[in-house]
């Protein structure tokens, strides 16, 4: 008897270990990537996570998840995590992976916990295991901002876990608490209550009344972030609601191929938004093949085969809300434990001969694959070059590898990109995207010293959103540039302040400035420390700068008008 117990004790703590290990063999090699593509708006920019006094705002204020307005998101238990990451370890980009891929094991062991309360170890070892190895769960392991999709589904499936206690109270209180949390990680999270009606044994109205609760959160949700879902929705949609539905069935099939055979991964796939064809007759024939076969699982053999439906359900909010990026492999993240389980479920039943030799060849490739896709995110010149070959007739790959050329000073190169990114296919490029082109082409041609051509391209970009400051900033500092002549040493200090003004190295320029003006003090060196000071989000200093400016004698007309303007508009906004 002590011998079987023995042998129980080391099965339920070795499948867990194995399913850890094999998930940090994959992740850890490649623990030190780079920071990439919105990490750099949303954590390294960002200036809100640089104090945990912050942490309370993080709950009402949506806009503090970036540092772009017109990227701001209400996820503030992601926000939470990305302060305390910077707590612990300022921009040291490991702290920030170390934690992803923590809460990827974590989703990992909860998915082989959950298989464990209605099915035997076998299984559940076995969808743990192919989970934690997939190479589609790369994403939101390699790319931090990605965060969002695995802390929810952490959250997601510990409130499936604990809702299946029905022996304890606590549990019940557990999972209304983490449901909670899972909608603060993210708005996909509105779908739980469904998975949890799925898990009901019967649909007697006392076990129904159980996901009440759960309800209420989604309800109250759904009513604090109104306003930003009618935006996307209604004011201003990225796309019509028609094409929306077209483009999201045909992804279907997209993503049916993603899971069936995880190769050519791409953080930009090349898709385009649908029209009726017969990949979309495909999709909507799958979609419902997989409804009616969840439903007719859950009424005969009840609420243990509920994860059939999860795929769709997860992916149900992306049918409604248009998005800039058409395919995401990171929306994937759920539904891959669906595939896993079905596997582990296929081999268990089917294969019983072979299912351990199949499972095993599985894992070493899938081991294989996700290790390999790990490195593609090792720096963003190896990210967004591997795009751009699986990618090319998408604007966003040239637009990123722009980007990189001009980190280098490549200017030559970097226009090359912008341009294409402008003209490869402009019906899939967003206005987000159309902007960031302009102002990067105005960037390039400032430091290429043509200042006519670089204002040229910033006026486009103000065309587009007039409250861009970035450009509105280097516009600024390009007429501050053709104003009167400084000394030869003050003129070559003050455009190097300027460079670094525009360059988004707000430190560095007001030290510049200020080192600047104890050599002279001119009207435009004042004017260059307003600015800076505006970039800083210090406006009373900036009105300070702005008026001593105008106190200066000979000041040119147009240099002061543009100096009241400022002081007029820091005053209302203050007000």
């Amino acid at each position: 008897m002590s011998i079987n117990r023995t042998r129980v004790f080391r099965r339920r703590w070795s499948e867990p270990v194995l399913i850890s290990v094999a998930a940090l063999a994959v992740y850890l090699p490649h623990l030190g990537s780079a920071f990439q593509y919105d990490d750099i708006h949303s954590i390294v920019d960002n200036p809100h996570l640089r104090s945990l006094k912050n942490l309370d705002d993080f709950f009402w204020r949506a806009d503090m998840f970036t540092a772009d307005p017109k990227s701001a998101m209400y996820r503030p238990l992601v926000l939470a995590s990305y302060a305390m990451n910077f707590a612990l370890g300022g921009y040291f980009v490991e702290g920030y992976r170390l934690f992803n891929i923590a809460v990827h094991v974590g989703c990992s062991l909860l998915l082989y916990s959950l298989v464990r309360q209605w099915g035997p170890a076998g299984i559940a070892a076995t969808a743990g295991l192919l989970f934690a190895i997939n190479p589609i769960t790369s994403e939101p392991v390699m790319y931090i901002s990605s965060r969002s999709e695995s802390l929810c589904a952490l959250m997601a499936l510990a409130t499936l876990f604990l809702y299946g206690m029905r022996a304890s109270r606590a549990a019940f209180v557990g999972s209304i608490v983490t449901g909670i949390c899972a909608l603060l990680a993210k708005s996909v999270a509105i779908v739980v209550p469904m998975c949890l009606f799925m898990r009901e044994r019967s649909v007697l109205v006392r076990n129904w009344m159980r996901v009440c609760p759960h309800v209420l959160v989604a309800v109250a949700y759904i009513a604090t972030v109104r306003q930003a879902r009618q935006t996307a929705l209604v004011d201003q949609p990225v796309r019509t609601f028609e094409v929306q539905i077209l483009t999201q069935a045909k992804a279907l099939v997209y993503y049916g191929k993603l899971l069936a055979l995880p190769v050519n991964q791409s953080v930009e796939h090349q898709f385009t938004p649908g029209s009726w064809g017969l990949a979309v007759v495909a999709a909507l024939v799958l979609l419902g093949s997989l409804l009616f076969a969840a439903v007719a699982l859950w009424r005969h053999r009840g609420w243990r085969h509920s994860w059939m439906v999860w795929p769709v359900l997860f992916l149900l909010p992306t049918f409604f809300v248009p998005l800039n990026v058409l395919i995401n492999e990171h929306r994937l993240y759920v539904p891959v434990m669906a595939w896993s389980m079905a596997v582990a479920w296929a081999t268990r039943l089917g294969m019983r001969r072979w299912g351990g030799e199949v499972i095993l060849a599985l894992a070493l490739i899938f081991g294989a694959l996700t290790y390999q896709r790990g490195a593609i995110w090792q720096t963003p010149q190896t990210l967004w070059s591997d795009t751009l070959a699986k990618a090319p007739m998408m604007p966003r790959p040239h637009l990123y590898m722009g980007d990189e050329y001009r980190k280098k000073s490549l200017h030559a190169e970097a226009l090359a990109f912008y341009q294409r990114a402008l003209t490869v296919q402009p019906g899939v490029l967003s206005g987000g995207d159309q902007l960031a082109i302009c102002n990067n082409t105005g960037a390039t041609y400032l430091a290429m010293g043509r200042n006519v051509d670089a204002a040229r391209w910033y006026r486009h970009a103000l065309a587009i959103d007039p409250t861009y400051e970035k450009a509105r900033t280097a516009l600024d500092g390009i007429a501050a540039l053709s104003t009167a002549e400084l000394r030869p040493d003050t003129e070559r200090n003050y455009k190097e302040a300027m460079m670094l003004l525009v360059a988004g190295d707000l430190d560095g320029a007001l030290v510049a400035m200020q080192t600047v003006l104890v050599g002279q003090r001119h009207p435009k060196i004042y004017q260059g420390l307003g600015l800076t000071y505006e970039r800083l989000g210090r406006p009373v200093d900036a009105t300070t700068a702005y008026r001593a400016a105008l106190s200066m004698p000979g000041l040119a007309e147009g240099l002061r008008d543009n100096l009241v303007q400022r002081i007029q508009i820091l005053e209302e906004e203050s007000q």
